[in-house]
């Protein structure tokens, strides 16, 4: 680590792997990859679970927890407040959740300043379709964050191939483990579908039904 890198937060660190130019989807999603590589480095991570207590202790960086009812039906929003960033989780989420939307928060903190930039390109202009790519993409980071991918191998390959064991492995809920195997390749994503529809000739599907749905 070089003396200019031991003087850039955290954030700073893992932001500069944003490229400042329009990204295309799997763009974004290799550098969402990349970033989480670099903050589990930052943070010395090296097995599961994810611990938080690096992020919350760092300077510029508040979490706190609010009642359902006071988050206008979202799980978690960020904002900076007062010279530092603010990452509010809903706490009547279950364990699981909390700890993805931690996450996925952390990826917009990452992100801003440079995601009208690196975002400017996805939906066509359509603005709806491009706010569903960019929380995709926060999805994405909050998985691989939480169930990297190495990891995961790892501890497949030990023998931990049961979804609800690695689920309580990793902390994360059991359908957020279930669809990251299925992603990574270890489960099969479509184990009941019939041999001969694999060689037919589907229709076009619109461009959302496409995107990677992580569920918490």
């Amino acid at each position: 680590m070089t003396q200019n890198d031991n003087e850039r937060t955290i954030i700073e660190q893992v932001r500069d792997l944003m490229p400042r130019r329009a990204l295309s989807l799997t763009e974004a999603y290799a550098v969402a990859d990349l970033q989480v590589a670099r903050l589990l480095a930052l943070l010395e991570m090296t097995k599961p679970p994810v611990r938080f207590d690096q992020l919350q202790a760092l300077p510029n960086l508040d979490i706190q927890l609010e009642a359902d009812y006071k988050m206008d039906h979202f799980s978690g929003l960020s904002r900076f407040a007062s010279g530092k960033w603010l990452i509010v989780v809903d706490k009547n989420d279950t364990h699981g959740r909390r700890r993805f939307t931690l996450a996925h928060e952390f990826k917009h903190v990452v992100d801003h300043g440079l995601e009208k930039i690196a975002y400017a390109q996805l939906g066509y202009g359509n603005a709806e379709r491009q706010h569903q790519h960019v929380e995709a993409i926060c999805q994405h980071f909050a998985a691989s964050f939480l169930m990297p991918k190495q990891w995961v191998k790892h501890w497949w390959t030990k023998g931990f191939q049961d979804v609800y064991a690695l689920a309580g492995l990793f902390q994360v809920s059991v359908s957020a483990m279930e669809v990251r195997l299925k992603r990574l390749g270890f489960i099969d994503p479509e184990p009941d579908r019939a041999v001969h529809t694999y060689f037919r000739r589907s229709a076009l599907l619109p461009l959302e039904s496409a995107l990677p749905s992580w569920q918490r």
